[in-house]
This record gives structure tokens, C-alpha cells and sequence, in this order.
């Protein structure tokens, strides 16, 4: 039998996590079986157990890859300077990319990992595990802006990482129920003027 090499393996098994996206957008979390899956990547109950045994594995399988891009865009942004507004502007960028995908893919799905994260405790690990580097390297960035002077010392870095991550998950959710209807720089616009002290004028300080 000729030998299958690691890449062929490899193409295989992401052939599976993206048609379990595809499943999870249209169905849900819960709503999709492993014979869901199978049939959208169009291979044989086989084929899908020998390298997944339960949703819950996809769904690890997914959390990884997106863990790999996140620490792509993190390594952009750690480059620049200790600059809140150019840390935001470079994030806001990332968001874009991840949402602004053909079908509004990525925001649909997160929105139903969230959910099924309330009753299954291994789909909610996994989340954590996907927001635990934000919610640590966060903090320090928002430290090293203190330590600068460009982030009132006052506050708390972990809180101002909770309000961020709040305003990324809304954002997410708004644009998976009305895509048509926001336009995400102007919404990151609209962030970082809050962040930076822009929002108001002159005449309301």
C-alpha cells in the first residue's frame, strides 16, 4: 500500500473542520451530526472517524486554526509601538478579516459555539482556551500604554480587556444577525474614538 504522505493527511482533515463550518453556519452547533459532516465533505463514515470521533473533536480541531490565526495577528500587533490607537486600528483590521467572509461564515459559527458553550463543558473549554490570549496579552499591552502615558493609569488593564472583548463578541452578533447592515471600520472608527478620547468635541468636554 503506497504510503499517504503528512500533507495529504493533513489537507484531509481540514477538508473536514471546513465542511463542519459550513454544517455548523447552516444548522447550528447542535442541530449537526458527524453524518452531516461526512456528507458535506462528500467522504466515508471512515474517512471521517479516522481522524475525528465526535463533534467536540472538530470543534478543537477548528479552535486550533483559529488559534493559529489570531497569533499571527497578535505578532503584527505586538510589533508596533506601545500605541493603544495603533493597537486597535490593527485588531480592528483582523475583525474585519475574520467576519468579512463569503456567507458571513465565521460570525454565524462563533455566534453557535458561544451558545452551545453554555451547555456542553467541553465546547466551553474549548472557547476559553480560544479567548485565554487575548484576555492575558491584552492586559499587558493596555499596561505598557499606562506605563507610556497614553491610558489613564486609574484603570484596570483586565477590566478594560473585559469591556474590548464585550465590544467584539456585540459586534460579531450584530453582524451575524444583519451583515448587510453595519460597516465594520466605521464601527472600529467609532472604538477607537471612544478609546482615545475623540468621541467628543471640544464644545462637550
Amino acid at each position: 500500500m503506497p504510503k499517504v504522505s503528512a500533507e495529504h493527511l493533513e489537507a484531509r482533515r481540514q477538508q473536514i473542520v471546513d465542511a463542519a463550518v459550513q454544517c455548523f453556519a447552516r444548522e447550528g452547533i447542535h442541530g449537526t451530526s458527524l453524518d452531516d459532516i461526512r456528507l458535506e465533505a462528500d467522504l466515508s463514515r471512515g474517512a471521517v472517524y479516522h481522524y475525528f470521533k465526535s463533534k467536540e473533536d472538530i470543534i478543537d480541531a477548528l479552535r486550533e486554526r483559529s488559534r493559529s490565526e489570531d497569533d499571527d495577528l497578535f505578532a503584527d500587533v505586538q510589533e508596533q509601538d506601545s500605541d493603544l490607537p495603533v493597537w486597535l486600528r490593527s485588531l480592528g483590521l483582523g475583525m474585519r478579516r475574520n467576519l468579512l467572509t463569503p456567507g458571513n461564515i465565521d460570525a454565524r459559527v462563533a455566534m453557535f459555539l458561544w451558545s452551545e458553550a453554555l451547555l456542553n463543558e467541553r465546547v466551553l473549554k474549548s472557547q476559553q482556551e480560544l479567548f485565554k490570549p487575548w484576555m492575558e496579552i491584552m492586559p499587558e499591552m493596555i499596561g505598557e500604554s499606562q506605563a507610556a502615558g497614553n491610558v489613564n493609569p486609574d484603570l484596570d488593564p483586565r477590566a478594560v480587556t473585559f469591556i474590548m472583548s464585550a465590544i467584539a463578541i456585540g459586534a460579531t452578533t450584530q453582524f451575524a444577525w444583519e451583515p448587510e447592515e453595519h460597516d465594520l471600520k466605521a464601527a472600529w472608527d467609532v472604538v477607537e474614538a471612544l478609546f482615545t478620547g475623540k468621541f467628543w468635541t471640544d464644545a462637550s468636554a
